[in-house]
């Protein structure tokens, strides 16, 4: 059972303090009941003096379903319906005074709207509308007004049941929005494992190419090649482990790529054999984001060139201005990436540009080789 979502006056408070408002409210209708339960009717209506303590149990009884209406909403709705029907058809308080019982009544059916399921409290709501019209319509005897009554009281019961879609609408939105966000982030993470295995294990395969050539007749080169391959293989280990740690609730967040760590994977695209100069022009402080997203396409771009250009230079400048970065990787190779350029490494670097407005470009240069280019629009 939910308890009810207090109203915008009373949203910053916590759960005992409704209770203490609602016990607050309970003594101000106890005092109010029990005035007009003293009440005498009207002329020409019979002239009946209850006992004092009638009039004493008749006000705690209207007050005793304000207190526990966030508690047992259901109950308490018939238990409010029963005492009120019972007040004003009995004529211990008369049809003048009926704001009080009318007031209890409406509170309660407030409550329903908004705890109790639609079904039952559209069935519920039914039955006080039947027995309050007859109640009132006893005590009152004008048309108007009962209907003034009846429609005081389902408009309060209407009220609750729109609180309680609104509910239901922001919880809705709010799981859209936690799927959307896990979607994105098992995207982002499926791009970086790309990125990380991809590369890593082009740099091992083709050093492990070399080591397999000059086995024989050059072992210092051939031992060099395999002190890269485990070199390269630590830093994948622990690129993965980085990874695959936020997907884990306990982890401890790793500092995430950024520009500042081109220089390492320069070199480790150097291992492989391929001249690689690197160029960055402006105040390399970018966004967290920025920066992420150039690395790994700059690790993508290079994983290529290693994979599938056959060439022996590249070259990586990046130029950023106010609010923008412009990346650009060339290499004097003879192919670029196979599958017409929708592989996967491609299309991670497309989605990481188009997050931050960029379309990138990849095929053969008008120089020779091939290149990759984009640029990343950001706010300062």
């Amino acid at each position: 059972m939910t308890t009810a979502e207090p109203s915008v006056i009373l949203r910053g408070l916590s759960r005992g303090q409704l209770l203490a408002f609602d016990a607050l409210l309970a003594l101000a209708v106890a005092v109010l009941g029990w005035l007009a339960a003293r009440e005498t009717p009207l002329p020409p209506r019979p002239i009946w003096h209850e006992p004092g303590w009638l009039s004493v149990a008749t006000g705690v009884l209207l007050a005793v379903p304000l207190v526990v209406r966030r508690l047992w909403p259901e109950p308490t709705a018939w238990a409010a319906l029963a005492v009120v029907t019972a007040a004003m058809g009995s004529g211990v308080i008369p049809e003048y005074a009926g704001v009080v019982p009318l007031a209890v009544l409406a509170l309660v059916l407030y409550t329903v709207g908004t705890d109790v399921a639609v079904p039952r409290s559209v069935r519920l709501v039914l039955v006080s509308l039947a027995l309050a019209g007859v109640a009132f319509g006893w005590a009152a005897r004008q048309p108007f007004e009962v209907f003034l009554i009846l429609w005081a009281i389902g408009a309060c019961w209407t009220v609750g049941l729109a609180v309680r879609e609104r509910r239901a609408y922001v919880v809705r939105s709010a799981a859209q929005a936690t799927e959307l966000a896990l979607g994105q982030e098992r995207l982002r993470i499926a791009r970086d494992l790309h990125d990380i295995v991809a590369h890593n294990m082009s740099v091992i395969a083709v050093r492990a190419t070399v080591a397999d050539h000059i086995a024989d007749d050059q072992p210092r080169e051939m031992r060099e090649s395999l002190r890269v391959i485990a070199a390269t293989s630590r830093d994948a280990l622990v690129e993965l482990r980085r990874a695959l740690g936020t997907l884990r609730a306990e982890a401890v967040v790793a500092p995430t790529p950024g520009l500042a760590d081109l220089g390492s994977l320069v070199e480790s695209a150097r291992s492989a054999n391929l001249v690689v100069d690197l160029e960055v022009r402006g105040d390399p402080e970018v966004p967290e984001g920025v920066g992420v997203a150039v690395f790994r396409m700059v690790q993508e771009a290079l994983t290529n060139v290693i994979k599938h250009a056959r060439a022996a230079t590249c070259r990586v400048d990046i130029d950023i201005g106010p609010g923008v970065l412009r990346l650009q990787v060339t290499d004097d190779g003879s192919a670029g990436p196979k599958g017409n350029g929708q592989g996967q490494g491609l299309i991670g670097m497309r989605e990481r540009a188009a997050l931050f407005g960029g379309d990138l470009a990849a095929g053969p240069s008008p120089t020779g080789g091939w290149a990759v280019a984009t640029t990343l629009r950001y706010a300062l």
